[in-house]
């Protein structure tokens, strides 16, 4: 059995899955990286320590090539904004799925964002590229690359149509302009909260809150339970889908047949996430959906019954709702 607690914000709500076979001239997320200054953005890359060099080696030629080179780390003088990660990293399965591997590729690029109801400044994910998550026997260095290839032309691409205008930081084209009212990136009056941090939570109103659960054919019952759980603990949500939420708290349980690969097991997503418009620090301009609290975890075991898919969601509510009644 494995278990893996995933860094990456995967609800984004203006997200995107990538085609079997190549990848769309722009994403959903080309609006979120308009201004952004490749001279302040880490790179950092998470694989199998024996291809790290090359892989590392291979994404930087591709954004050379562009004409958009990214910073060397070393000697670099000047604080980085964000942190684009690239992660191809298959872990084994172990027991749980005896010569299999989890591979679950992506490209993220993390950087402070303003929670509007309560100003809170934290780190999150504002672009994402990535395939969901696979079980396979085998992830070969051709595989990496070639996942890698996809990723870093989708983000160059985002970045040359989100920049194309006189607003655009792309080599041999105007600079930004800078807003007066909004204070450098770099001059923060408080450092970002740690991603999604119990103290996000501050000031969320109950009665505008809505939630929403994706668990098959139990997501009717398993809603009607959560409604409960929160009744019981003195925070009554709001009844019926036609209200005036503005914020979504979403519990995600999906299982995933893995009888072709692991007879008699499946690929278990269980999450719960807290969905609201965040602004970009960099460029208050752009609000998105994004995740402001999260919990989720991947994991491969026989199917869950009705009677753990309750105790798994009791378990993560119970979570939102200690961090919620103590901020």
């Amino acid at each position: 059995m494995l278990a893996m607690l995933s860094g990456v914000a995967l609800s984004l709500l203006i997200g995107f899955s990538l085609p079997d076979k190549g990848m769309a001239a722009t994403s959903a997320y080309a609006q979120t990286i308009e201004g952004l200054d490749l001279d302040q953005v880490q790179f950092v890359i998470s694989a199998p320590q024996e291809f790290t060099s090359r892989l590392s080696q291979h994404a930087r030629s591709l954004f050379t090539k562009a004409g958009l080179p990214l910073p060397d780390p070393e000697g670099h003088d000047r604080p980085f904004i964000a942190t684009l990660t690239l992660t191809l990293a298959p872990q084994s399965l172990g027991e749980g799925c005896t010569g299999h591997l989890l591979y679950d590729p992506s490209l993220t690029l993390t950087e402070p964002v303003r929670i509007p109801r309560n100003s809170v400044i934290m780190d999150d994910v504002t672009w994402l590229a990535h395939t969901g998550a696979q079980v396979r026997k085998s992830v070969t260095i051709a595989d990496l690359e070639r996942d890698l290839e996809e990723f870093i032309n989708q983000f160059i691409a985002d970045y040359r149509a989100a920049n194309a205008g006189s607003r655009s930081p792309i080599p041999g084209t105007a600079p930004a302009a800078t807003d007066p009212d909004t204070s450098h990136p770099d001059s923060a009056p408080t450092a970002p909260e740690a991603l999604h941090s119990d103290s996000t939570l501050k000031g969320l109103r109950i009665d505008q809150l809505q939630i929403s659960v994706s668990a098959g054919r139990f997501s009717h019952t398993l809603t009607t339970r959560a409604l409960h759980q929160f009744n019981n603990a003195g925070l009554a949500l709001p009844p019926g889908q036609h209200h005036n939420g503005q914020f979504t708290l979403g519990v995600e349980l999906i299982q995933q047949s893995l009888e072709d690969r692991c007879p008699g097991k499946v690929l278990y997503e269980s999450g719960l996430y807290l969905v609201e418009h965040i602004q970009l620090t960099r460029n208050p301009r752009v609000s998105i959906w994004s995740d402001t609290w999260l919990r989720e975890t991947t994991l491969v075991v026989a199917p869950r019954s009705q009677e753990q898919l309750e105790s798994d969601q009791d378990a993560l509510l119970r979570q939102f709702i200690n961090s919620l009644k103590t901020h």
